[in-house]
């Protein structure tokens, strides 16, 4: 007789634990998420070197024959090495266009798109490491900007003009003199600044409801301590309404005239230069300044928004690269990377049409300079939202 064995039973069964869904159907920050940047940041390299060597070698074909004197090549040397920061700083938005468009083009003929899509990944997945790539190289531009970009550019500008004789509109932003309004109706017509005082100086006190009541004219204006102005050489000039017909005017010379003003130096203080080659917090006192003394202060406020905006930019601008070639691919429209390159290109060029549009509009008054400032990345960011909204 055959004894049956009892088998033991079975262990239980765990229920398997459900994996959870990746936003977009990949993993935030994992592989993909590398080497998409890894690849992205090369194409951008790349591009970006490309980009401004092309620029500064037509550029230096175009104005050679302007370069002459003795050591013509160490300063023409000098300028392209300073022009160089100038442009990579400007193109870098064009760059990161160009190496997304190449990025989503090289995935796409690589099938490796294709694969990703089918496994779920979506479009706009693909977004999330190259905006990340790109809002790092904004904060690197604006450091740039701040630290290397203002000084290279003045001192691009001063070799052209004082090694190369070439002056554009050099004089209109280092004029060496001034109209400023003052307090109590005053308006200073001011020199060159030199050791601290302005030589020569014009001082003039307007009477209301818009008469010229007093005018002194100086060899030299210099602060004597607070509240307190010395002028040297001084022909004071005094007019009133009676005397005759006309008024009566009375002058006095003075070798020093000591005078009670209520501005300091450096109210009285503009700094030359264009706007752009002005560090940020120095941009902003200028502007300030300017607004509060009468002059004309719409290009450093448009500066400003510019200098904050173009950082911005370069994210939106990234994004439009890429969702441009995506939204090719969702239609099966496969393009070689000449087509890429052109389509970038293209891009970059609407994107620079903007800019300067936006730029003469509001010189002109036409536009508020904030507007101006963000059109770029107005402009940019409907594209990319456009693109990734139809793929």
């Amino acid at each position: 007789m055959t004894e049956a064995r009892a088998e033991p039973p079975a262990p239980a069964a765990f229920p398997a634990r459900a994996r959870r869904a990746s936003p977009g159907g990949a993993p935030l920050g994992g592989q993909l998420d590398r080497l998409v940047a890894a690849q992205f940041l090369k194409l951008f390299g790349a591009t970006l070197g490309g980009v401004v060597l092309l620029y500064l070698t037509v550029d230096f074909a175009d104005r050679a024959h302007g370069f002459w004197g003795r050591a013509w090549g160490k300063a023409a040397l000098e300028l392209y090495w300073n022009k160089a920061a100038v442009v990579a700083y400007q193109l870098a938005p064009a760059g990161l266009i160009i190496a997304a468009a190449l990025l989503a083009t090289l995935l796409s003929r690589r099938g490796e798109l294709t694969a990703l899509f089918a496994l779920g990944v979506r479009p706009w997945r693909l977004a999330a490491p190259v905006a990340a790539v790109a809002t790092i190289i904004g904060g690197l531009l604006f450091l740039l900007g701040e630290r290397v970009v203002v000084r290279a550019d003045a001192r691009a500008e001063e070799i052209q003009v004082k090694r190369f004789n070439r002056w554009g509109d050099w004089a209109t932003y280092h004029s060496g003199t001034s109209w400023l309004r003052g307090e109590q109706n005053r308006i200073y017509h001011l020199g060159a600044a030199h050791a601290g005082g302005w030589e020569p100086a014009t001082v003039l006190e307007i009477a209301p409801p818009f008469r010229l009541a007093r005018r002194i004219d100086a060899r030299r204006l210099e602060p004597a301590g607070p509240g307190r102005w010395r002028l040297l050489d001084a022909v004071e000039t005094r007019y009133t309404l009676g005397g005759g017909p006309g008024g009566g005017v009375s002058e006095r010379r003075l070798e020093v005239l000591e005078e009670h003003f209520p501005e300091t130096a450096a109210d009285l203080e503009l700094r030359g230069g264009r706007p752009r080659q002005l560090p940020w917090r120095a941009l902003r006192e200028q502007a300030d300044r300017r607004a509060r003394l009468g002059q004309p202060v719409r290009e450093w406020q448009l500066a400003l928004w510019e200098r904050a905006a173009h950082p911005v930019t370069v994210v939106p601008a990234a994004l439009a690269g890429l969702g441009l070639i995506l939204w090719r691919a969702r239609r099966r429209r496969r393009l070689p990377l000449a087509g890429a390159v052109a389509l970038g290109i293209a891009l970059s060029m609407a994107l620079w049409a903007v800019t300067v549009i936006a730029h003469a509009a509001s010189l002109s008054g036409g536009l508020p300079t904030w507007a101006a400032g963000l059109a770029p990345a107005a402009f940019a960011a409907s594209v990319a939202a456009f693109t990734f909204w139809r793929s």
